[in-house]
């Protein structure tokens, strides 16, 4: 039942054309509110994203939404659930196009997930790529700003928000300091996309981690002994297929947030730097062969040989980096790394060119190439940071492979400048062809 998503419902949904106007002032609404929506709902912070997401759609207004004290477990009637929103705009067919993309949301995106095999506890994890004009009004931010919207029961909220907090720069706009009125709290976090993302998937292993091992204290020993005396929380024994790695909690099924560092019992949020690593050298890769294709559409058939040493080189780092083997030794064209060192930094007088700036009239293998060179140094900044002051790597390993890395750029504009040269060679003969006096 871990992650298994707890969809709302709604309860009660309707519209009034015209409303009183003995309501106005009670309602918050405006002398252009003509008509309202109501929605009940057995989710309070589904509908209330919901609701927001209602303002991008349509040219309506949040004018009501309370949460009910208790929750929908102890609601006041059969159509009440655990909060009531109210929907304005100048006429009911607007309200009506919000009231659907409210629904469209609860029923896609919205929702609470289980913690724990016992569904009991229950949170929101919510990430919100860029707010409407309600929660920008609530968190006083601009509307488009990126939002974790972040819930959970009164502990498991305030520990897994601190950990949001350190996770990425996010700010914390609202704190909801438990209890709310259906006695959880949370917050709502503000920053990059990125940012809000990685500060939300820190919440849910935080509130998954509390679910699977509820009493535990740290850093005394004395007092984590008081905790194993007094305290059974409940072991798994290794029995579930899944692991975190930094928390060892056990599951009984992958969340999406996460992935595989090297196994089923090492998975990691796909932020982690290893995995961006990972990602880099995949990238890489697609660029070289996006420069052979052109490299063989101008008949440059030895520097798609070329880069065909440059994609073995990458497919084996990434290969060694998951497995331990030993990292490999780049070689590009029968040339080493210090050879190709030596070669970048005298093109002069190896290739007849100068410093190469790249332009349009070069050419497409030209262009593609550049494009790889600077991948490169991108993929040589993300080892340094996967594989900084912590690495599985060892030492032998993580140097040779920063080594290939740092001089895999200089044999791509050894290429380069191979191409420049032969397209000038090639420009010069064309010239002596048309004026061979």
């Amino acid at each position: 039942m871990i992650l298994e998503p707890i969809k709302p419902k709604v309860l009660g949904l309707r519209t009034i054309p015209n409303v009183d106007r003995q309501l106005e002032k009670d309602l918050n609404l405006q002398p252009h509110h003509r008509s309202i929506g109501i929605i009940t709902c057995t989710a309070d912070d589904s509908l209330y994203a919901a609701l927001d997401a209602a303002t991008k759609a349509a040219e309506v207004d949040v004018v009501y939404a309370k949460s009910f004290y208790a929750g929908s477990a102890h609601a006041s009637g059969p159509l009440s659930g655990e909060i009531i929103g109210i929907l304005a705009a100048t006429d009911e067919e607007i309200v009506a196009s919000g009231i659907s993309a409210a629904l469209d949301y609860l029923e896609k995106y919205a929702w609470f997930y289980f913690a724990d095999e016992a569904a009991k506890l229950a949170f929101f994890p919510h990430v919100i790529q860029s707010v409407g004009r309600y929660l920008a009004s609530v968190a006083d931010v601009p509307v488009g700003t990126p939002m974790a919207y972040l819930i959970a029961p009164p502990i498991e909220a305030t520990i897994g928000i601190d950990a949001a907090l350190k996770a990425a720069e996010v700010q914390l706009n609202v704190f909801y300091g438990p209890p709310s009125e259906t006695n959880y709290g949370g917050g709502l976090l503000t920053g990059s996309i990125e940012a809000v993302e990685a500060a939300a998937a820190a919440f849910q292993e935080t509130v998954l981690d509390l679910a699977a091992r509820p009493q535990i204290i740290s850093p005394r020993p004395d007092l984590e002994c008081l905790t194993s005396r007094f305290a059974k929380p409940k072991k798994t024994g290794g029995e579930l297929p899944y692991k975190i790695l930094e928390s060892g909690l056990e599951l009984s099924a992958k969340p999406d947030a996460y992935t595989h560092l090297f196994t089923n019992q090492s998975l990691v949020l796909k932020g982690h730097p290893a995995i961006r690593f990972r990602g880099k050298l995949d990238m890489l890769q697609a660029y070289v062969l996006d420069a052979q294709i052109s490299a063989q559409a101008e008949g440059f058939t030895d520097v798609v040989h070329d880069l065909e040493d440059v994609l073995k080189f990458l497919r084996e780092v990434m290969a060694a980096e998951v497995s331990g083997r030993p990292m490999p030794v780049l070689s590009v064209g029968g040339f080493d790394a210090e050879e190709l060192h030596r070669l970048s930094h005298n093109t002069m007088k190896f290739f007849g060119v100068g410093w190469v700036v790249p332009d349009v009239s070069m050419g497409p293998t030209v262009v593609k190439l550049n494009l790889l060179r600077a991948a490169c140094r991108d993929g040589e900044i993300a080892a340094a940071d996967a594989h900084g002051d912590e690495t599985h790597l060892t030492p032998d390993n993580l140097d040779a492979m920063m080594h290939g890395l740092n001089r895999l750029s200089n044999a791509i504009y050894v290429l380069l400048c191979k191409v420049v040269a032969r397209k000038k060679g090639e420009k010069v003969q064309s010239e002596i062809n048309k004026n061979p006096k």
